[in-house]
Protein backbone atom coordinates (compact mmCIF):
# COMPACT_ATOMS: atom_id res chain seq x y z
CA UNK A 1 0.00 0.00 0.00
CA UNK A 2 2.43 2.39 0.38
CA UNK A 3 4.57 1.66 -1.95
CA UNK A 4 1.21 2.43 -4.20
CA UNK A 5 1.25 5.53 -2.23
CA UNK A 6 4.91 6.69 -2.94
CA UNK A 7 5.37 5.66 -6.47
CA UNK A 8 2.93 8.44 -7.61
CA UNK A 9 4.67 11.20 -5.30
CA UNK A 10 8.06 9.88 -6.44
CA UNK A 11 7.69 10.01 -9.78
CA UNK A 12 6.02 13.45 -9.70
CA UNK A 13 8.86 15.07 -7.74
CA UNK A 14 11.33 13.74 -10.18
CA UNK A 15 9.18 15.09 -12.83
CA UNK A 16 9.35 18.65 -11.04
CA UNK A 17 13.32 18.05 -10.38
CA UNK A 18 13.31 17.85 -14.18
CA UNK A 19 11.31 20.49 -15.60
CA UNK A 20 13.46 22.53 -13.13
CA UNK A 21 16.53 21.34 -14.69
CA UNK A 22 15.55 21.98 -18.32
CA UNK A 23 14.13 25.40 -17.25
CA UNK A 24 17.59 26.30 -15.85
CA UNK A 25 19.40 25.00 -18.91
CA UNK A 26 17.19 26.44 -21.40
CA UNK A 27 18.97 30.17 -21.03
CA UNK A 28 22.37 30.27 -20.22
CA UNK A 29 23.54 32.92 -18.15
CA UNK A 30 27.04 34.91 -19.01
CA UNK A 31 29.32 36.88 -16.52
CA UNK A 32 30.34 39.94 -18.09
CA UNK A 33 33.08 42.93 -17.45
CA UNK A 34 34.48 45.87 -18.91
CA UNK A 35 37.81 47.07 -18.50
CA UNK A 36 36.54 50.05 -17.83
CA UNK A 37 33.85 51.77 -15.37
CA UNK A 38 30.62 51.60 -16.11
CA UNK A 39 29.78 55.46 -16.07
CA UNK A 40 32.82 55.53 -18.90
CA UNK A 41 31.16 56.57 -22.18
CA UNK A 42 32.95 53.52 -23.79
CA UNK A 43 31.13 50.97 -21.54
CA UNK A 44 27.93 52.94 -21.74
CA UNK A 45 28.04 51.92 -25.29
CA UNK A 46 28.79 48.53 -24.65
CA UNK A 47 25.97 48.00 -22.11
CA UNK A 48 23.39 49.58 -24.20
CA UNK A 49 24.43 48.78 -27.51
CA UNK A 50 25.75 44.88 -26.57
CA UNK A 51 24.33 43.58 -23.38
CA UNK A 52 20.63 45.10 -23.07
CA UNK A 53 20.22 44.15 -26.79
CA UNK A 54 21.46 40.49 -26.38
CA UNK A 55 18.95 40.54 -23.26
CA UNK A 56 16.29 41.57 -25.77
CA UNK A 57 17.24 38.88 -28.17
CA UNK A 58 18.24 36.15 -25.96
CA UNK A 59 15.32 35.82 -24.04
CA UNK A 60 14.92 32.36 -22.89
CA UNK A 61 18.41 31.35 -24.94
CA UNK A 62 21.24 33.38 -23.67
CA UNK A 63 21.34 36.77 -21.72
CA UNK A 64 24.63 38.26 -19.98
CA UNK A 65 24.95 39.06 -16.15
CA UNK A 66 27.05 42.51 -15.97
CA UNK A 67 29.39 42.16 -13.02
CA UNK A 68 30.97 45.63 -13.48
CA UNK A 69 34.27 47.46 -14.07
CA UNK A 70 37.68 47.28 -13.37
CA UNK A 71 36.53 47.46 -9.46
CA UNK A 72 35.58 43.71 -10.08
CA UNK A 73 38.97 42.73 -11.75
CA UNK A 74 41.71 45.46 -12.15
CA UNK A 75 42.32 46.63 -15.95
CA UNK A 76 45.57 44.73 -15.93
CA UNK A 77 44.35 41.40 -14.78
CA UNK A 78 41.07 40.95 -16.64
CA UNK A 79 42.44 39.62 -19.69
CA UNK A 80 44.48 36.72 -17.92
CA UNK A 81 40.95 36.71 -15.75
CA UNK A 82 39.14 35.62 -19.10
CA UNK A 83 41.39 33.63 -20.53
CA UNK A 84 40.85 31.52 -16.76
CA UNK A 85 37.84 31.59 -17.26
CA UNK A 86 36.29 33.58 -14.04
CA UNK A 87 33.70 35.40 -16.25
CA UNK A 88 32.59 34.57 -19.84
CA UNK A 89 33.11 37.97 -21.96
CA UNK A 90 34.88 40.91 -21.16
CA UNK A 91 34.81 44.46 -23.04
CA UNK A 92 38.14 45.62 -22.86
CA UNK A 93 40.46 48.48 -25.64
CA UNK A 94 43.14 46.12 -27.24
CA UNK A 95 45.21 48.60 -26.21
CA UNK A 96 45.88 46.92 -22.72
CA UNK A 97 46.81 43.55 -23.84
CA UNK A 98 49.22 44.48 -26.66
CA UNK A 99 51.87 43.01 -24.09
CA UNK A 100 50.01 39.59 -24.90
CA UNK A 101 49.01 40.15 -28.44
CA UNK A 102 50.83 42.98 -29.95
CA UNK A 103 48.26 41.95 -33.42
CA UNK A 104 46.32 44.54 -31.06
CA UNK A 105 47.96 47.35 -32.12
CA UNK A 106 46.95 46.70 -35.61
CA UNK A 107 43.56 47.21 -34.43
CA UNK A 108 44.41 50.47 -33.59
CA UNK A 109 46.44 51.21 -36.52
CA UNK A 110 43.66 51.18 -39.15
CA UNK A 111 41.95 53.93 -41.03
CA UNK A 112 39.12 51.32 -42.25
CA UNK A 113 35.70 50.57 -40.29
CA UNK A 114 35.00 46.65 -39.23
CA UNK A 115 32.60 45.92 -41.67
CA UNK A 116 35.35 46.97 -44.10
CA UNK A 117 38.36 44.82 -42.39
CA UNK A 118 35.86 41.87 -41.72
CA UNK A 119 35.32 41.57 -45.52
CA UNK A 120 38.71 41.59 -46.55
CA UNK A 121 39.54 38.80 -43.97
CA UNK A 122 41.54 40.80 -41.52
CA UNK A 123 39.65 39.44 -38.38
CA UNK A 124 40.23 36.32 -39.94
CA UNK A 125 44.26 36.60 -39.72
CA UNK A 126 44.00 38.09 -35.99
CA UNK A 127 41.54 35.84 -34.75
CA UNK A 128 43.67 32.61 -33.99
CA UNK A 129 46.25 35.36 -31.82
CA UNK A 130 43.55 35.82 -29.45
CA UNK A 131 42.55 32.22 -29.31
CA UNK A 132 46.03 30.90 -28.72
CA UNK A 133 47.24 33.33 -26.26
CA UNK A 134 44.34 34.30 -24.41
CA UNK A 135 41.60 31.16 -24.95
CA UNK A 136 39.42 33.94 -26.37
CA UNK A 137 37.20 34.29 -29.01
CA UNK A 138 36.70 37.87 -30.75
CA UNK A 139 32.70 38.56 -31.03
CA UNK A 140 33.22 42.01 -31.48
CA UNK A 141 35.12 45.04 -32.05
CA UNK A 142 33.75 48.43 -30.78
CA UNK A 143 33.58 52.18 -30.39
CA UNK A 144 35.54 52.46 -33.40
CA UNK A 145 34.10 56.24 -34.29
CA UNK A 146 36.54 57.36 -31.63
CA UNK A 147 39.44 58.63 -32.19
CA UNK A 148 42.61 60.22 -30.62
CA UNK A 149 43.98 63.59 -30.35
CA UNK A 150 46.38 66.11 -29.09
CA UNK A 151 46.04 68.53 -26.39
CA UNK A 152 48.56 71.46 -25.16
CA UNK A 153 49.04 73.91 -22.40
CA UNK A 154 50.61 76.00 -25.18
CA UNK A 155 50.75 76.70 -28.72
CA UNK A 156 53.38 74.47 -30.74
CA UNK A 157 55.54 75.22 -33.20
CA UNK A 158 55.03 74.08 -37.11
CA UNK A 159 58.41 72.68 -38.54
CA UNK A 160 58.59 71.76 -42.58
CA UNK A 161 54.48 71.85 -42.35
CA UNK A 162 53.91 69.68 -39.62
CA UNK A 163 53.15 70.36 -35.58
CA UNK A 164 56.34 70.35 -33.72
CA UNK A 165 56.70 69.72 -30.13
CA UNK A 166 60.00 69.82 -29.45
CA UNK A 167 60.79 70.76 -25.77
CA UNK A 168 57.31 69.52 -24.84
CA UNK A 169 56.62 67.33 -21.76
CA UNK A 170 53.76 64.89 -22.60
CA UNK A 171 51.61 62.55 -20.91
CA UNK A 172 51.72 59.29 -22.58
CA UNK A 173 50.63 55.66 -22.74
CA UNK A 174 51.53 52.91 -25.66
CA UNK A 175 49.02 54.35 -27.75
CA UNK A 176 50.43 57.77 -28.61
CA UNK A 177 54.18 57.32 -27.60
CA UNK A 178 55.15 56.39 -31.15
CA UNK A 179 53.72 59.50 -32.23
CA UNK A 180 54.84 61.89 -30.00
CA UNK A 181 58.08 60.50 -30.22
CA UNK A 182 57.89 61.30 -34.22
CA UNK A 183 57.10 64.75 -32.90
CA UNK A 184 59.99 65.37 -31.02
CA UNK A 185 58.16 65.32 -27.85
CA UNK A 186 59.98 64.46 -24.70
CA UNK A 187 57.30 61.98 -22.70
CA UNK A 188 56.37 61.44 -19.41
CA UNK A 189 54.22 58.48 -17.77
CA UNK A 190 52.18 59.48 -15.40
CA UNK A 191 47.90 58.02 -14.20
CA UNK A 192 45.60 59.15 -15.94
CA UNK A 193 43.71 60.56 -12.65
CA UNK A 194 47.14 62.50 -12.07
CA UNK A 195 47.00 64.32 -16.00
CA UNK A 196 45.10 67.51 -14.59
CA UNK A 197 47.30 68.29 -11.38
CA UNK A 198 50.16 67.45 -13.48
CA UNK A 199 49.36 70.16 -16.42
CA UNK A 200 48.36 72.54 -13.21
CA UNK A 201 51.68 72.25 -12.07
CA UNK A 202 53.94 71.93 -14.94
CA UNK A 203 54.91 68.50 -15.01
CA UNK A 204 53.31 68.03 -18.46
CA UNK A 205 52.38 70.54 -21.09
CA UNK A 206 49.83 68.54 -22.88
CA UNK A 207 48.49 64.99 -23.50
CA UNK A 208 47.02 62.65 -25.58
CA UNK A 209 43.16 61.64 -25.43
CA UNK A 210 40.21 59.48 -26.77
CA UNK A 211 37.67 61.61 -28.68
CA UNK A 212 35.41 61.13 -25.81
CA UNK A 213 35.76 61.76 -21.89
CA UNK A 214 37.43 64.70 -21.67
CA UNK A 215 34.89 67.39 -20.83
CA UNK A 216 33.57 64.91 -18.50
CA UNK A 217 37.13 64.57 -16.36
CA UNK A 218 37.33 69.05 -16.44
CA UNK A 219 40.37 68.89 -18.37
CA UNK A 220 39.37 71.56 -21.11
CA UNK A 221 39.92 73.96 -18.19
CA UNK A 222 43.50 73.28 -18.16
CA UNK A 223 43.94 73.01 -21.70
CA UNK A 224 44.24 75.92 -24.59
CA UNK A 225 45.31 73.57 -27.91
CA UNK A 226 43.43 70.43 -29.49
CA UNK A 227 46.18 69.59 -32.56
CA UNK A 228 44.05 68.44 -35.64
CA UNK A 229 43.12 66.33 -36.98
CA UNK A 230 42.70 63.21 -34.86
CA UNK A 231 44.35 59.75 -35.39
CA UNK A 232 43.90 56.17 -35.23
CA UNK A 233 40.22 54.69 -33.95
CA UNK A 234 39.88 53.24 -30.92
CA UNK A 235 39.38 49.52 -30.86
CA UNK A 236 37.49 47.78 -27.82
CA UNK A 237 37.16 43.82 -28.54
CA UNK A 238 34.36 42.15 -26.94
CA UNK A 239 35.94 38.45 -25.67
CA UNK A 240 34.55 35.64 -25.01
CA UNK A 241 36.31 32.36 -23.36
CA UNK A 242 36.93 29.94 -26.06
CA UNK A 243 36.12 26.70 -23.54
CA UNK A 244 32.55 28.65 -23.16
CA UNK A 245 32.07 29.48 -26.34
CA UNK A 246 32.26 26.12 -27.51
CA UNK A 247 30.12 24.65 -25.07
CA UNK A 248 27.41 26.72 -26.22
CA UNK A 249 24.29 25.36 -28.12
CA UNK A 250 24.72 27.07 -31.49
CA UNK A 251 21.39 28.91 -31.23
CA UNK A 252 23.47 31.36 -28.32
CA UNK A 253 26.11 31.38 -30.29
CA UNK A 254 24.31 32.76 -33.48
CA UNK A 255 22.11 35.19 -31.34
CA UNK A 256 25.65 36.42 -29.62
CA UNK A 257 27.41 37.13 -33.18
CA UNK A 258 24.02 38.42 -34.22
CA UNK A 259 23.90 41.29 -31.89
CA UNK A 260 27.94 41.66 -32.01
CA UNK A 261 27.72 42.40 -35.72
CA UNK A 262 24.93 45.17 -34.61
CA UNK A 263 26.84 46.66 -31.89
CA UNK A 264 29.94 46.95 -33.95
CA UNK A 265 27.78 49.37 -35.87
CA UNK A 266 25.44 50.95 -33.72
CA UNK A 267 28.39 51.80 -31.67
CA UNK A 268 30.76 54.44 -34.52
CA UNK A 269 27.04 56.63 -34.51
CA UNK A 270 26.87 56.15 -30.93
CA UNK A 271 30.57 57.27 -29.68
CA UNK A 272 30.85 59.53 -32.94
CA UNK A 273 27.64 61.77 -31.31
CA UNK A 274 29.23 61.34 -27.74
CA UNK A 275 32.33 62.53 -29.06
CA UNK A 276 30.83 65.69 -30.63
CA UNK A 277 28.83 66.74 -27.48
CA UNK A 278 31.75 66.03 -25.45
CA UNK A 279 34.29 68.30 -27.94
CA UNK A 280 31.12 70.74 -27.58
CA UNK A 281 32.09 71.05 -24.09
CA UNK A 282 35.62 71.11 -24.52
CA UNK A 283 35.61 74.16 -26.95
CA UNK A 284 33.25 75.76 -24.57
CA UNK A 285 35.64 75.80 -21.47
CA UNK A 286 38.33 77.98 -23.83
CA UNK A 287 40.65 75.19 -25.96
CA UNK A 288 41.33 76.09 -29.72
CA UNK A 289 42.00 74.17 -32.90
CA UNK A 290 45.13 73.97 -33.90
CA UNK A 291 45.19 73.32 -37.26
CA UNK A 292 47.83 72.58 -40.21
CA UNK A 293 47.72 72.83 -43.88
CA UNK A 294 46.37 70.21 -45.87
CA UNK A 295 50.22 69.48 -46.61
CA UNK A 296 50.53 68.99 -43.26
CA UNK A 297 47.39 67.34 -42.32
CA UNK A 298 48.44 64.13 -44.66
CA UNK A 299 52.10 64.12 -43.40
CA UNK A 300 50.85 64.43 -39.68
CA UNK A 301 48.29 61.57 -40.23
CA UNK A 302 51.47 59.45 -42.34
CA UNK A 303 53.35 60.13 -39.09
CA UNK A 304 50.86 58.90 -36.77
CA UNK A 305 50.22 55.62 -38.77
CA UNK A 306 53.26 55.01 -39.81
CA UNK A 307 55.00 55.52 -35.94
CA UNK A 308 52.08 52.74 -34.87
CA UNK A 309 52.60 50.47 -37.56
CA UNK A 310 56.69 50.59 -37.07
CA UNK A 311 56.05 49.91 -32.96
CA UNK A 312 53.77 47.02 -34.32
CA UNK A 313 56.75 45.93 -36.17
CA UNK A 314 58.63 45.11 -33.25
CA UNK A 315 56.73 42.67 -31.86
CA UNK A 316 55.10 41.36 -35.48
CA UNK A 317 57.00 38.85 -37.77
CA UNK A 318 57.36 41.63 -41.19
CA UNK A 319 55.48 38.97 -43.17
CA UNK A 320 52.22 38.85 -40.98
CA UNK A 321 52.49 43.12 -40.78
CA UNK A 322 52.56 43.82 -44.37
CA UNK A 323 49.89 41.83 -44.47
CA UNK A 324 48.16 42.81 -42.03
CA UNK A 325 48.95 46.56 -43.10
CA UNK A 326 47.59 46.38 -46.34
CA UNK A 327 44.71 45.01 -45.36
CA UNK A 328 43.58 47.41 -42.65
CA UNK A 329 44.89 50.56 -43.71
CA UNK A 330 44.83 52.99 -46.82
CA UNK A 331 46.85 55.69 -47.72
CA UNK A 332 45.02 58.89 -48.33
Amino acid sequence: MLRRIMAPVCAGVFLLATSFTIADAAEVALKTQTALPKHHDLSKSFIALFIEKLNQAGKGVVRIDYIGGPEVTPVDKAAPALQRGVFDILHTPAAYHVGIIPQGMALMATNLTPSEYRANGAIDMLAPHWEKKLNARILGIGETGAQFYLYTVKKPAIKNGVVDLTGFKMRTTGAYRPLLQALNATTVQIPAGEVYTGLERGVVDGFGWPTVGLNALGLGKVTKYRIDPPFYHLANVVLINLDKWKSLPKPAQDILSKVALEYEQASIKYISDAGKADMAGVEKSGVQAFKMDEKGRKKYLELAYDAMWKRAGAKIPPEELKALRAKLYKPE
